[in-house]
């Protein structure tokens, strides 16, 4: 009998980030695709490679189609979406945003439009609509 396999939450995690991959997932429909055209294009007749002005089309596009979606798995791997995960979440390496204007921020949220201020600060005479 086997024991059953003990798995932090963080292993978890890891394992459905890497299964659910987009990068593994486009890469097997490359693949899949790739594979079928290039033995598609391996079989085909004359009459139809002169249709396409004497290219065998179905060839070279799966050909590419193989070897893009060989390139996205073999990236998947080499860079697993866990470990890129378990990098993102040291505090200490998140750098704050940049290029973010406070200034513009609070008068967007204010409903103004950014660098159009009041000339005067609002008075008791100045009453809102509500």
């Amino acid at each position: 009998m086997s024991e059953p396999t003990s798995q932090t939450p963080k292993s978890r995690v890891a394992q459905a980030a890497n299964l659910f991959d987009l990068r593994r997932i486009i890469g097997g429909v490359f693949v899949l695709y790739g594979v079928l055209l290039t033995v598609l294009g391996l079989l085909d007749s004359q009459e139809e490679i002169d249709k396409a002005a004497g290219v065998n089309i179905n060839l070279w596009a799966g050909l590419g189609m193989l070897a893009f979606g060989l390139l996205m798995i073999t990236w998947a791997l080499t860079r697993p979406l866990s470990e890129e995960l378990a990098e993102g979440e040291d505090p200490a390496s998140a750098a704050p945003p940049v290029g973010v204007d406070a200034a513009a921020l609070a008068s967007h949220q204010r409903g103004g439009r950014p660098g159009a201020h009041d000339e005067r600060p609002a008075g008791p005479g100045d009453a809102r609509p509500e």
